[in-house]
């Protein structure tokens, strides 16, 4: 920029921040707002979160489901298991789901018995009931979006399940 004669600014920025251009640092930084204490404040009034309201109702936790360490938004059901997750709106966690250290980003459908440890599930995607997503230790594994997981498949840790996917 310099040789161009551009003008080029810094700004030394204080505060949290992390790059989520990889699919580890994606999910730690969901992660990261389960931490206490929290790296940012997301009831700071001078620090307002911009966007997009889906306008949906509020979440809803079943008698019997089980919620522990978690974010759930709008618009989400849950009448599974969900501990130290982010849920993102309209997700829906079935009963006997679980869904443990995991992002489950909008519109997701965990059906009854599956299972989604260490993993991102990406929009609209479903997993079939039965199914095991990733694993305890080991990389993250992925649903991406739109993608729906035939019951009782199991994808494993580091594993990427895109739309091209056969099963």
């Amino acid at each position: 920029m310099l040789n161009d004669k551009q003008v080029m600014v810094a700004y030394n920025f204080e505060g949290y921040w992390k790059d989520v251009g990889t699919i580890e640092s994606l999910w730690e930084a969901n992660m990261d707002l389960l931490s206490q204490p929290m790296p940012i404040d997301l009831h700071d009034k001078k620090w307002r979160i911009y966007a997009k309201n889906p306008g949906l109702a509020p979440h809803y936790i079943a008698k019997g489901a089980v919620v522990n360490d978690a974010l759930i938004t709008e618009g989400s059901e849950v009448y599974g298991k969900v501990e130290h997750s982010v849920v993102f709106a309209g997700v829906q966690v079935e009963e006997g789901a679980a869904v443990i250290d995991s992002v489950i980003m909008p519109g997701a459908v965990i059906k009854r018995g599956a299972v989604v440890r260490r993993a991102i599930v990406a929009e609209k995607a479903v997993v079939g009931a039965g199914c095991f997503v990733g694993e305890e230790t080991g990389n993250i594994a992925v649903v991406g979006n739109g993608v729906t997981l035939p019951a009782g498949v199991t994808v494993t840790a580091g594993q990427q399940i895109d739309e091209t996917a056969t099963f």
